[in-house]
């Protein structure tokens, strides 16, 4: 092994990783705290302050990206955002015909089962993901797809993964409010800094959890949902969907592990803890915002936490012909899959 080859192997060693957070938390202050897994691994680079272009990473060739200001905005219609909540293992993708399909995480695991079902594009945020279920990454990576993913996660990608082997584009997006190698802003400073602002749609800066809002522009920036849920649809009402389907939005640990998981072998979540006062409240708001612009949500996961007064709840039949009006979710609620 040459000496280059076993740089990433130790920029990705646990004691390594561990001392450089180590070292950054206690030199800096609590603003700059997110950026902890970064340091001194990553470098950004942006056009303003708030562009991100490129990642530059220490030690390692990583794929090429393309910044989200050249993302085409090419969704005419119709489009579909597959989620992992169990209730996915209802739907019969073999009779469905969906066009503008964006997957999270694990998603991919349906094309085992249905090999005709393409991903057009995909979005992580979970960099623990990508350490813990890399066959499930290296799916994606190997697809001819756009993947979105944050600094954080491209930094997993190019040290796991060889940047020859990967077919996907990647872009890079991050959060409004706690951007790469930046500080952490501030409520008031959130307040001033997009009070009237059309593209960066501030709901709630206050919020304990995390600042509420809803981006028309993810080049400058996406707003946390405390789910890549609300990421993935941020980024498929930018661009252009007019109409959009969540599939396996269930959004409960309840319901049972994700589609792809086996009981007792699932990885942790913080859906349950996180989704009174974060998650529930961002998606409510976004739905109001998506329905003043004219675009319509359906929610195919019948026993989805999110009430049918945030998204309408629709059974998933409603894809075998949708030239026409999708049926209620009460009227087909004998269906079974």
């Amino acid at each position: 092994m040459t000496r280059f080859a076993l740089v990433p192997r130790l920029l990705r060693s646990r004691p390594l990783t561990k001392g450089f957070r180590y070292f950054y938390r206690y030199t800096r202050g609590g603003a700059y705290r997110h950026n902890e897994t970064l340091w001194p691994l990553v470098k950004v680079r942006r056009e303003g302050s708030e562009q991100l272009v490129a990642c530059d990473l220490l030690g390692v060739r990583g794929p090429a990206t393309l910044p989200m200001a050249q993302v085409p905005r090419a969704i005419h219609g119709d489009a579909h955002l597959i989620l992992s909540g169990p209730s996915v293992a209802q739907i019969d993708y073999a009779q469905c015909a969906l066009r503008s399909v964006m997957g999270v995480n694990g998603s991919i695991a349906l094309c085992r089962q249905h090999p005709a079902l393409r991903f057009d594009y995909y979005a992580m945020l979970d960099a623990g993901f990508v350490k813990r279920r890399r066959d499930l990454v290296a799916e994606v990576l190997s697809q001819d797809l756009l993947l979105f993913v944050t600094p954080e996660v491209y930094r997993w990608i190019a040290f796991l993964f060889d940047a020859d082997t990967i077919r996907c584009r990647i872009a890079l997006f991050e959060e409004v409010h706690q951007r790469a190698l930046q500080p952490r802003a501030q409520p008031d400073e959130l307040d001033a800094q997009l009070a009237g602002d059309p593209e960066l749609v501030l709901f709630d800066a206050h919020n304990p959890e995390h600042a509420h809002g809803f981006s028309l522009n993810p080049a400058r920036g996406l707003f946390g949902g405390g789910t890549v849920a609300y990421t993935a649809l941020q980024l498929l009402a930018w661009m252009g969907a007019r109409t959009l389907y969540l599939h396996g939005l269930d959004l409960s640990s309840a319901a049972g592990p994700r589609f792809y998981e086996q009981p007792g072998a699932q990885l942790a979540t913080a859906l349950d803890r996180q989704f009174t006062g974060h998650i529930e409240p961002a998606f409510r708001a976004a739905s109001r915002l998506l329905a003043a612009r004219g675009v319509k949500v359906y929610n195919l996961s019948p026993g989805s936490r999110l009430g049918d007064d945030v998204f309408e709840k629709r059974h998933w039949s409603c894809l075998l012909n949708q030239g026409e009006s999708p049926p209620s979710l009460q009227l087909l609620s004998g269906l079974t899959s």
